[in-house]
């Protein structure tokens, strides 16, 4: 059963809430009657259903709280809130509100198992100082401990301070420990202090431990028979007491003694030094909570500064994903020249940016350029610039790439592209750091960090005679493969939320999620285009799915659910003449292809194993027919 009474009032029998509905207020005709102006006249009222009890406002002017294991929650009019033993009911002013503690009726039973107690005394009673400070030593003792106690920051220290005074004090204490809450919220001992070696000490029954933190008492007692262990063993007495700090446990300080027990007289004692110890440690975890804290802030705001030219950050959890990061990260903070590997659409240009974020030079510029596609001649004025007059339409000087990114990085995609003439001048600025624009012949230094990537194997291409061995040497100094996403386990349900999520916010629209069909349907795909394949995949299933619901195997296009295109019964295949039937796959065969590679006519074309002119004609051939 549940008791509800005024906060520090213990010793005053409570209201217990017997019914279904009892009610508080100001006035008479309520169960429970606060005659205080804070309080409305039908202020609350608490509710049972079972063993469970719900606060619920009715209206009230000034307003309720209910704290709960340390947090408060505001409890608006028609809400309730689910109470329990140990809250408490913050009613009307929110500044100094009048407080209604809830406690169990259940008295902790004792028998003669549990042990003896002694005496007992709330550790917030009020003390006698002259009768606690008996002598002028008791003063000093007291005094050094609560200087030494006040400028403790670490828990180690509160704890040992702890033992040397007590020891002193108590000269029977052979044993001092202090429990506090594990992980899995169990009490245990956090520290623990004997005389010598030989001494044991050990922990208290959970009977009486449960009775000093529910009632806030010291509790002074002798083990009784249960406690049957060699630790126990000829000990005379113990105490218990409870660590408060804002009304709440935050610990428990045990004392044990072999030659004598703990009386009342000094409880008190223990009363005056278990608040300051509470609030030492109190202080010490916050802290100790602090300075975590600010280690976590300085880590979380050295990797925002690194991420500042991110676009996005790279998701995924994958080993492989994982693996390839790290290596990133750590050439990161060289300026050694990287090689990035992989496939179409896996992220080279990201992975680029995550090399570029962790180096010396994120807050310099970043300059991207794809070289496969620029003809020769354009690619060499937008890497190394061109002076005036050098060419046709040269009418003023223009810095290349490489010299406006001086101090940064220049990021250079699908370097397997370039042609032998390219391939030379590069060649020259990675031995010589010095680039030579079109039309002069005058060298300019510059500083620049380069990252190169190719989905090309670039060994293969050396061998055949057209890449320059020595330049793929220059650029592999350190070469990073970045995963497929088909080998990236685990990663694909992570990417299609975030591209949800990225592609809701475009369109403004709302999708869901993903109903299991499709989750299973997009982790079973193979993904030839990787990453920026099923980016493009989740922005046309969001498109194609109503406001609202959920991402279905319907919505997904042809190419992701695959038996679509041709079911096992072979009826959606074309009917007609041999030449019509094949156009006709022909041109669903390419479509395919160009959407699985983003659209990349070069791409589709070299896994059709035809030229891009070849794949050109045709689809202006298709446009031509479309128009008619």
């Amino acid at each position: 059963m549940l008791i509800v009474r005024y906060e520090g009032q213990a010793s005053i029998p409570g209201v217990p809430i017997r019914g279904a509905v009892t009610t508080i207020g100001r006035v008479a005709g309520n169960d429970i009657v606060v005659s205080d102006p804070r309080i409305s006249s039908r202020h609350g009222r608490i509710l049972q259903n079972g063993d469970l009890h719900f606060y619920e406002d009715l209206g009230s002017r000034n307003g309720s709280i209910v704290e709960s294991d340390g947090e408060r929650k505001v409890v608006h009019s028609g809400q309730k809130a689910a109470i329990k033993s140990g809250d408490r009911l913050m009613l009307g002013d929110r500044v100094s509100p009048v407080i209604l503690e809830l406690h169990s009726d259940s008295k902790p039973v004792f028998d003669d198992e549990d042990g003896t107690i002694l005496a007992s005394r709330s550790v917030i009673a009020p003390v006698s100082l002259p009768h606690v400070l008996d002598d002028s030593q008791s003063v000093r003792e007291l005094f050094t401990l609560l200087h030494e106690l006040s400028g403790a920051v670490e828990t180690d220290v509160v704890f040992e301070r702890i033992s040397d005074v007590l020891v002193k004090r108590f000269k029977h204490a052979e044993s001092v420990s202090v429990m506090m809450k594990d992980v899995s919220n169990e009490w245990v001992c956090e520290y623990k202090h004997t005389i010598d070696a030989s001494t044991m000490s050990s922990a208290p029954s959970k009977t009486l431990l449960e009775r000093a933190l529910s009632t806030h008492e010291i509790v002074s007692y002798v083990p009784g028979p249960e406690l049957d262990s060699e630790s126990v063993a000829g000990l005379a007495g113990a105490v218990l007491v409870p660590l408060l700090a804002h009304n709440q446990p935050i610990g428990v300080l045990h004392v044990q003694s072999r030659s004598q027990a703990f009386h009342a007289d000094a409880l008190a004692w223990f009363s005056i030094v278990g608040t300051h110890i509470a609030a030492s440690l109190a202080a010490a975890r916050r802290f100790r909570a602090l300075a975590q804290s600010e280690a976590e802030l300085k880590a979380k705001n050295n990797l925002l500064k690194s991420q500042v030219s991110m676009p996005r950050p790279i998701v995924g959890k994958s080993q492989t994903l994982l693996t390839a990061l790290t290596q990133l990260e750590r050439v990161g903070r060289t300026d050694t020249t990287v090689l990035i590997l992989g496939e179409t659409g896996t992220g080279k240009e990201l992975a680029a940016r995550y090399v570029h974020a962790h180096s010396k030079r994120a807050h310099e510029v970043f300059n991207p350029i794809n070289c496969g596609a620029l003809p020769e001649e354009l690619l060499n004025s937008e890497l190394f610039g061109h002076r005036k007059g050098a060419f046709t339409g040269a009418d003023r000087d223009r810095k290349g790439l490489f010299e406006s990114a001086h101090g940064g990085t220049v990021f250079l995609d699908e370097i397997g592209e370039i042609t032998p003439a390219v391939q030379v001048r590069l060649l020259r600025v990675l031995q010589e750091r010095e680039v030579q624009p079109v039309g002069t012949h005058t060298p300019v230094k510059v500083d620049v960090r380069i990252v190169a990537a190719t989905n090309r194997d670039l060994t293969e291409e050396v061998k055949a005679g057209r890449f320059r061995e020595d330049l793929y040497y220059r650029l592999a100094v350190f070469s990073v493969k970045l995963p497929p996403l088909r080998e990236r386990a685990g990663d694909i349900g992570l990417l299609a939320e975030r591209f949800r999520e990225a592609s809701c916010a475009r369109h403004d629209m709302w999708i869901g999620g993903f109903t299991e069909e499709a989750s299973r349907q997009l982790a079973k795909y193979q993904w030839p285009g990787n990453v920026r394949q099923l980016e493009h995949e989740i922005e046309r299933a969001v498109i194609m799915s109503s406001e609202g619901e959920l991402i279905g195997i319907d919505e997904l296009s042809d190419a992701v659910v695959g038996d679509r295109i041709i079911p096992e019964t072979g009826e959606t295949l074309p009917r007609g003449e041999l030449r019509d039937v094949m156009n006709i796959l022909e041109k669903r065969v390419i479509e395919r292809c160009l959407e699985e590679h983003g659209g990349n006519r070069t791409r589709a074309a070299e896994s059709l194993g035809i030229s891009r002119q070849a794949l050109q004609v045709k689809l202006a051939k298709w446009r031509d027919d479309a128009t008619r």
